[in-house]
């Protein structure tokens, strides 16, 4: 939530106003005003709609009311008389625009946020509540690319906000997701691709795998910058510090880079990253694609690194929630969340992630109790309904998921988890043919073979032996070619000294 000082407009009542009413309504006034500066605002609402009844054409009182109403949360409510306090056209009102385009952001209607929080800026350039509030708007929209603009202007104006660099992580984070996609509907096969998947298994320590992809990359283009480098650190944190030498030796033999024909490789080299992500996504090929990739990890690294120095921050948290959950360690991301939550009690994204969290780390008895929470929230999500159904199956009380797990499928049709689960809610039950739909309709999902096995399961039950034989027959092929991918990867992945 954005957080802003209060700045009142003083009520200065209409001169013909005389006598006791004057005298009286300068004194609603001053109650109101203190209502509002000293946070009373359920009291301060009613002050002045009593006011506004009074003086209808005063946008000053407007723009207190809306005000009120925001700091007691109402964003909603905050709208009506905002805009009327920003439609007046009144220069000492700016303010209220600023409230405006935040109460339409967190009302989730960011694409009327962006023009009035525009018109404000162009008055107060130097407010970075207004960079934060259009920030958000356009990462709302997912315009991550205006969104990233924003939190960069927000981090200079405000280098202690720790939300300025998580966003500005994030959105370089994202800007790079995106310069890899491209790259691998382009060229999903080049060198550059295959660096990129080694870059992307280091980050989760699946160091073999990356140790496979970097290899895969020199074989390709082996005068390719970065990759003996690459393999360095693989080495490093494997334990090999003289093959980590070797490679890095290899990388060195590669020369310096000739500045006018690898511009772009020597703006990377002097840390010029976003120069090199302009020029790299204007090349508009593999290499500069990858390049784009690379400047842009880079200044999420940057980023985040700033916001390490803010090791108690809500954002620090939650980002490592996020690297927990991405490397499969959910006790670890629902310790985070918890902290959040520490900071933050009602913390939406954070109640969220714990429930899901603790889900997948099998504590169902502390993820249930979330859940049911938010639940009560949201009756009618999906999501929610096929934790509560999956968590009962999961403690093998299939009569109770039943319900759940049905609505969750009425809410959402193609929802091929919560598919999965009612067709074994129905085989727990003992109701195969009810099963079997919904195991056909979740086999998408198969990644193990087990759903097929289901499948063969309620199909032999009901008397299709057909059907079973074929579904057992898929099920063991999934089975078979699970196994040599895992054995082709762990020959293929064993790390070998450099060559």
């Amino acid at each position: 939530m954005l957080i802003f000082r209060v700045s009142l407009i003083l009520l200065l009542l209409p001169l013909f106003l005389l006598g006791q009413t004057q005298q009286d309504a300068k004194a609603l006034s001053d109650q109101a005003h203190q209502a509002l500066e000293s946070g009373r605002y359920p009291e301060a609402i009613v002050l002045y709609q009593k006011l506004i009844k009074l003086y209808p054409n005063v946008p000053g009182l407007k723009m207190n009311l809306g005000m009120a109403y925001y700091f007691s949360g109402n964003y909603r409510k905050a709208i009506t008389p905002l805009s009327a306090a920003v439609n007046s056209g009144q220069s000492d009102l700016i303010s209220a625009s600023m409230f405006l385009g935040s109460s339409y952001v967190l009302t989730g209607q960011p694409e009327k946020a962006i023009p009035v929080l525009r018109s404000y800026l162009k008055h107060k350039p130097d407010d970075p509540r207004a960079w934060e509030a259009l920030g958000d708007a356009f990462s709302a929209l997912g315009k991550r690319r205006q969104a990233v603009e924003q939190y960069r202007r927000l981090s200079g104006l405000e280098p202690s906000s720790a939300k300025a660099w998580y966003e500005l992580g994030k959105g370089y984070e994202a800007l790079a997701g995106e310069a890899f996609d491209n790259l691998q509907q382009r060229a999903p096969d080049s060198a550059y691709s295959l660096a990129l998947i080694g870059d992307s298994r280091v980050v989760r320590q699946q160091y073999r795998s990356a140790f496979f992809f970097y290899r895969k990359a020199l074989e390709a283009n082996p005068g390719m910058r970065g990759i003996h480098v690459a393999l360095s650190r693989v080495y490093r944190a494997t334990g090999h510090e003289d093959w980590a030498a070797a490679e890095e030796r290899k990388e060195t033999e590669l020369g310096l880079p000739d500045c006018q024909a690898e511009k772009i490789v020597c703006d990377f080299l002097q840390g010029r990253m976003l120069s090199v992500a302009e020029a790299a996504e204007k090349l508009a090929t593999p290499e500069g694609l990858y390049w784009a990739s690379q400047a842009y990890n880079q200044l999420a690294v940057q980023a985040f690194g700033r916001l390490a120095a803010f090791p108690d921050s809500l954002e620090w948290h939650q980002l490592r929630a996020e690297i927990h959950e991405n490397q499969g360690d959910y006790m670890e991301a629902a310790k985070e969340w918890r902290k959040v939550l520490e900071i933050a009690p009602r913390h939406p994204l954070a109640e969220r992630g714990l429930a899901l969290s603790l889900f997948l780390a099998k504590d169902y008895q502390a993820a249930k109790a979330l859940i049911d929470e938010l639940l009560k929230q949201e009756p009618d999500s999906s999501q929610w309904n096929y934790l509560t159904g999956a968590t009962f199956l999961a403690e093998e009380r299939a009569d109770e998921a039943l319900p759940f797990l049905l609505k969750a499928v009425a809410k959402q049709p193609d929802f091929l988890p919560a598919l999965a689960s009612l067709g074994r809610t129905y085989l727990s039950l003992g109701q195969p043919a009810k099963a079997i739909p919904h195991l056909e309709r979740a086999l998408a999902s198969d990644s193990d073979g087990n759903l097929h096995y289901q499948l063969a399961r309620a199909c032999q039950t009901t008397g299709n032996a057909e059907r079973a034989r074929v579904a057992l027959q898929k099920y063991q092929e999934i089975q078979k070619k699970n196994q040599q991918e895992t054995a082709r990867l762990e020959q293929e992945a064993e790390i070998r000294a450099p060559e």
